[in-house]
């Protein structure tokens, strides 16, 4: 919801989101909406940057029908279609779903790529890994920012974690406080699933 708020999709209940007037926003849902009964040839129509792009993401079917690629290609296709849009701003949710390796690799190099801010929402580490300048966790109403990578943002969780725990167990902290630190430390020590935004 917030990536769709951002990208203008969707409105927000309260606040407001104020863009700069000639921002251009490029926006990559889970599930890209790619139309069918059209082969890649006829998608890519007199686009030369997009035929460009498709041939550096390895999609050389152009006669085959948009339906028929697999779900690796069809991702290709859609954030080869965004980046050959040329916003200013990239937003990618959950880009990596259901990509084999070398598919998050030919992604990744095409973001690396790319000339302009980009958003990531990801919990794949590997793909984020120097890819991203700055994370932003959220959680319990909150939103932490971190500047560094993917890994530099885990190790300050896991820190802060561990001060957490120190700090509960110094004189005073009482046993109430002592179990409260330790749930947040093993949380933060090893975190199963993060809410992590990513900005490169």
């Amino acid at each position: 919801t917030l990536l769709r708020c951002i990208a203008g999709s969707e409105s927000v209940d309260s606040g407001k989101i104020t863009p700069r007037k000639d921002l251009k926003i490029g926006f990559l849902e889970q599930t890209p909406d790619l139309p069918e009964g059209m082969t890649v040839g006829d998608f890519t129509g007199g686009d030369d940057r997009l035929k460009r792009l498709l041939t550096q993401m390895e999609v050389y079917e152009s006669d085959a029908l948009i339906e028929t690629l697999s779900g690796g290609q069809r991702k290709r296709l859609a954030i080869a279609r965004v980046i050959a849009d040329q916003p200013d701003l990239l937003i990618l949710d959950e880009p990596t779903n259901h990509l084999d390796m070398k598919t998050k690799d030919i992604l990744k190099q095409a973001i690396k790529d790319f000339d302009g801010t980009v958003i990531v929402v990801s919990h794949d580490r590997e793909f984020l890994d120097g890819l991203v300048e700055k994370v932003y966790e959220f959680g319990g109403g909150k939103v932490r920012e971190c500047l560094g990578g993917i890994y530099e943002f885990l190790e300050k969780k896991k820190l802060a974690s561990l001060r957490e725990l120190e700090l509960s167990k110094s004189p005073g902290g009482g046993s109430d406080g002592a179990d409260k630190g330790a749930g947040s430390a093993a949380k933060g020590a090893a975190p199963a699933k993060p809410t992590e935004t990513a900005a490169a």
